[in-house]
């Protein structure tokens, strides 16, 4: 054997070449085992970074997918090498936006972008992706390597800042506020929520600066915002300040200013943050109201505020002199001390009418000062809302009128006066008639009387030579006297003149019972009165004036009742509409020549007494019927009227009576003036 293994030389070359092969293998395998051990340190450091790294070829089929790409997409590499990228990592493009950025991966290298993906259970995720091409050296792409980074959490830590933001800013803008931050270091001011372009911008639309800002300030103000601004940035003194602010077109605004600074690591102020907001208008509303106060307190008015219950919520001083309370005693206290016992009533009216939102006006009525004395008082109540429209209280209005009804009164007897006078001349002519005929009679009875005596004279001697014997020259002187007198027309108009003398007598009676009745000052309470007797009355006094220019007629009912009335004022109305009435046809008759009438006429409609006064006269312009009652407007010329008649009846029947007065009238027909007085008194009269 020993001779066949040495002495066979093929056998021998065989072995060595087996060998060398053998070695060549066991090499082999230590190069493999070498990659091996260095491919997966390599891919054992690829599982330790923190990002997803992704490796596919060059038709995007993945060949590599470390453990982060596990866990950041939900699948093992086992599940991911061989598919397709996209599907993978089942980002949001479509096919033709993805063809197009592989283009343009593939034409430019690389490639940066955000990408929204999925993973395997749905969740949204927000990747930044960093991708490389990968070639040979030829230039041939072999595939693209990338490394996805996951920035979920930061991008909605920011969508969540950003929410966050808008959220405040809304609420800065319902709220009206400025938001800005003013870098300190560069002086630019970023206004972050507001739309006051004013006040963030210069008159060219360019942002303001800080320090432009502050030049904008008020000179008065300035030193005092920026001293506070300093003690913040170096003491952290909080910083709240008002100022006035200079706008580009020379007007001024009011403004509120909070902020703080912000601090680097070193505590030196880096930024300024504040908000300020605009308060010009609740600075004009302060003043306003302060001006409001002022005129409330000066007011000689009573001004006084109350809730529903009568509790007093205000008090001026124009309440404390007509009351004598002052504000500290009538504040939470009722009012109902104040109102007298007969005119309790008033109270449940004005309330009911303030919780229905009506107001009270013009209540002519008395109350009580401190001291008890009766006041005489003219008020307005007016209902006080809350800001959805409840009613929660009423404002009073009370003028003092005392003194002005004295001077009233005073005013309507000097205006009886007046009228007094102006138909004196009349009166004086009315009595002139009835004298002039009781005086002819007079002197008619003192020559018949003489007469008489006359023919009585010779009686006695008569009856003596009658007694003694005929005397025929007796009877003769008898017959002639008897016949000289006329009596039998002495006995037929003695008895006439003495009738006409006594009704004479009655006329002028009754012109001065007239006179001295509508010229009595009257009672300043209501009474009972006859109204017909009181335009009887003053038809009498007034006939001067009417009877060269019309006939009166008269229509007065004799079943009307009684009624409350202030006599001497009500006596004036009727006069005032007669003169009225007289100069109304008076401009007729001018042209025409011929009397009008005026009929003047009473009657009971159910709780009314009605007093009718037409004429035939002019008329009243449609133009002028809303200025009737106005004081002092007439169409007369100037001496034929003052303007007052009709205003003064208006102001009698309407405010003193409770009455109503009214007209119907065409122009060239004439106008009715029809007044209604209540029969029933109204409570607190």
């Amino acid at each position: 054997m020993s001779s066949t293994i040495s002495g066979n030389p093929r056998e021998t070359t065989g072995v060595a070449d087996l060998d060398a092969a053998e070695r060549n293998s066991a090499l082999a395998r230590d190069l493999a085992e070498s990659v091996r051990r260095e491919n997966a340190f390599r891919a054992s450091l690829l599982d330790q970074v923190d990002d997803a790294i992704v490796a596919v070829d060059a038709n995007f089929r993945i060949t590599y997918w470390n453990r982060v790409a596990e866990r950041m997409f939900g699948l093992s590499a086992e599940e991911a090498l061989g598919t397709d990228y996209g599907e993978a990592i089942r980002h949001a493009f479509e096919l033709p936006e993805r063809a197009r950025l592989r283009r343009q991966l593939l034409e430019g290298g690389v490639l940066k972008l955000d990408l929204a993906c999925r993973n395997r259970s749905g969740e949204t995720l927000f990747v930044e992706l960093s991708a490389s091409v990968l070639r040979d050296e030829a230039g041939r792409t072999i595939g693209v390597v990338g490394i996805h980074r996951d920035v979920t959490a930061p991008r909605r830590a920011e969508e969540a800042l950003k929410f966050s933001e808008e959220r405040f800013r809304l609420a800065a803008q319902s709220t009206g506020d400025l938001v800005y931050e003013w870098d300190l270091q560069s002086d630019h001011v970023q206004v972050f929520t507001g739309n006051n372009i004013a006040i963030s911008t210069d008159g060219n639309g360019r942002p303001l600066s800080g320090r432009a800002f502050l030049s904008r300030i008020h000179p008065d103000d300035r030193d005092r915002i920026q001293a506070a601004m300093r003690r913040n940035w170096e003491d952290g003194e909080p910083y709240y300040e008002e100022y006035r602010l200079l706008l580009p077109d020379g007007g001024m605004q009011y403004w509120s200013d909070s902020g703080s600074a912000i601090r680097d690591a070193a505590g030196q102020p880096q930024k300024w943050v504040g908000v300020t907001k605009d308060v010009t208008q609740a600075r004009a509303a302060e003043r306003a109201n302060a001006e409001l106060a002022a005129i409330v307190e000066s007011a000689e008015t009573a001004i006084i505020t109350r809730d529903l219950d009568g509790k007093v919520l205000s008090w001026n001083a124009g309440a404390e002199r007509i009351y004598g309370y002052s504000a500290t005693e009538m504040i939470g206290q009722r009012l109902d001390q104040t109102v007298p016992v007969n005119r309790a009533g008033e109270i449940h009216t004005i309330k009911t009418k303030l919780q229905a939102g009506e107001r009270v006006a013009h209540l002519e009525t008395v109350r009580l000062t401190k001291g008890g004395s009766p006041v005489e008082v003219l008020m307005t109540v007016t209902p006080i809302r809350d800001r959805s429209g409840a009613v929660v209280g009423g404002a009073h209005v009370v003028w003092e009128i005392s003194e002005l009804r004295r001077l009233q009164r005073q005013l309507a007897q000097a205006q009886k006066l007046e009228s007094v006078g102006q138909l004196a001349a009349g009166i004086a002519h009315e009595i002139n008639t009835p004298i002039q005929y009781i005086g002819d009679n007079a002197e008619f009875l003192n020559g018949a009387f003489r007469d008489l005596s006359r023919l009585l004279a010779p009686h006695a001697e008569i009856v003596e030579a009658l007694r003694s014997g005929p005397n025929p020259e007796l009877a003769d002187r008898l017959d002639r006297i008897q016949v000289e007198a006329d009596v039998d027309y002495l006995y037929q108009e003695v008895p006439k003149a003495i009738v006409q003398l006594s009704e004479g007598v009655q006329q002028v009676a009754r012109i001065v019972r007239a006179m001295k009745e509508f010229s009595h000052p009257g009672s300043a309470d209501m009474v009972l009165l006859d109204i017909n007797r009181g335009i009887e009355s003053t038809i009498l006094i007034s006939k001067n004036e009417w009877k060269y220019v019309a006939e009166m007629v008269t229509d007065l009912d004799p079943e009307l009742p009684a009624v409350p009335c202030l006599a001497g004022e009500f006596n004036q109305v009727v006069l005032n509409l007669i003169m009225n009435a007289a100069h109304a046809i008076a401009d007729v008759m001018k042209s025409s020549g011929r009397k009008g009438e005026i009929r003047v006429s009473t009657r009971c409609n159910g709780p009314w007494a009605e007093l009718r006064v037409a004429d035939t006269g002019t008329g009243i312009p449609e133009a002028i019927h809303s200025k009737v009652f106005d004081p002092f407007f007439t169409t007369k010329e100037v001496g034929k009227g003052t303007g007052q008649g009709l205003s003064i009846a208006h102001a009698v029947i309407v405010k003193k009576h409770g009455g109503k007065i009214s007209f119907e009238t065409k122009c060239g027909s004439g106008t009715t003036f029809l007044v209604q007085l209540p029969l029933a008194r109204t409570e607190g009269e």
